[in-house]
């Protein structure tokens, strides 16, 4: 098997495997469709390759031989308002002409593949459901005593994870821990991931406004250490959002023993609302006396937390791979 990379191959244990060829393709820095388009084609048609996987979303138009791509969302096509403009056209174009170009689609969810076929009938009978599965790799959680102590906690800790965009209701996230300060005077709200709303929010204003100054730690982008610990310490996770393709941070707060409270709308209440709090994104009511439940409610948390450990082990990367594997020999035999 052939990996290629614009620029340095990174330093992942997975790569060291004698079955998978590393292949660097020049310096690096390049532009995405330059060097998809011209560099990584290539380099394919000289190493033989009878069968192309993306993982992201796009595959190279220019190599023909059967390709696989993954698209994890279609969120420049439902949440355009979360892209600028060119980037926005740029992915739509790209994602289309990948979708009719490709042997199989691989989509992450059920929704993901209604939604994929519904914009694009055309690939209908090519789109296979590919679930994740949470992540494996993360260290080891330590105790939550440990964790605590680690973070300087002295009251309840209400985590969220994942990269900050429009749709995801941070300003509703705010207020509705908000509402929940004078109950809990040591309450604070962790907020794992990087700003990358447009136009650009100004996340401490919306912190400020809320008075939850001192209450919210914007942590932006933490490694896997770090990342751990804020698991192992938070008393229940929250993830709103008008719109996702599969919801990988619910997963992975499920898989690490933390109730959670999640948005109704597609894909994350249709996947993991069996074992999480329903609530509608936008309603900061609801979120707060849903939060409010999970903190009060001993028994609750206890059932939450055994029916979203049961359904983080119904998914894994394994699973994923050996799915993944099947419709890769099936578009090389094509």
């Amino acid at each position: 098997m052939f990996v290629y990379f614009d620029g340095s191959a990174p330093p992942d244990p997975v790569l060291r495997s004698s079955a998978i060829l590393s292949r660097p393709l020049g310096p690096g820095g390049r532009r995405g469709v330059v060097w998809s388009e011209r560099v990584l084609p290539a380099a394919a048609r000289a190493d033989g390759v009878s069968v192309f996987f993306a993982p992201a979303y796009s595959c190279p138009l220019s190599l023909h031989v059967p390709r696989v791509v993954t698209v994890h969302d279609m969120s420049f096509f439902s949440a355009p308002h979360d892209f600028g403009m060119i980037d926005g056209l740029r992915r739509r174009v790209l994602v289309a002409a990948s979708l009719r170009a490709a042997h199989t689609v691989l989509a992450v969810s059920d929704f993901g593949k209604r939604e994929i076929e519904a914009l694009f009938p055309d690939v209908r009978g090519r789109v296979v459901h590919v679930a994740h599965g949470p992540d494996d790799d993360l260290p080891p959680p330590i105790s939550r005593p440990a964790a605590r102590a680690a973070l300087g906690l002295a009251g309840p800790m209400v985590l969220t994870v994942g990269a900050i965009l429009n749709r995801r209701q941070f300003p509703t996230l705010v207020r509705a821990v908000g509402r929940l300060r004078h109950q809990y005077p040591a309450l604070t709200l962790h907020v794992i991931g990087e700003n990358r709303t447009r136009p650009l929010l100004d996340l401490s204003r919306v912190v400020a406004d809320a008075g939850m100054a001192g209450r919210v730690r914007l942590e932006g982008f933490v490694d896997e250490d770090a990342l751990a610990i804020r698991y192992a310490a938070a008393d229940v996770a929250v993830f709103l959002s008008d719109y996702e393709g599969f919801g990988l941070p619910v997963l992975e707060s499920m898989a690490r023993g933390v109730p959670v409270v999640v948005s109704r709308p597609p894909a994350m209440g249709e996947i993991f609302g069996e074992a999480a709090i329903v609530v509608e994104p936008r309603d900061e009511i609801s979120v707060s006396d849903a939060v409010e439940r999970v903190l009060d409610d001993v028994a609750l948390r206890a059932d939450l937390v055994a029916r979203g450990r049961a359904l983080a082990a119904r998914h894994s990367w394994q699973d994923a791979a050996d799915r993944t594997w099947r419709c890769l020999a099936a578009a090389a035999a094509s």
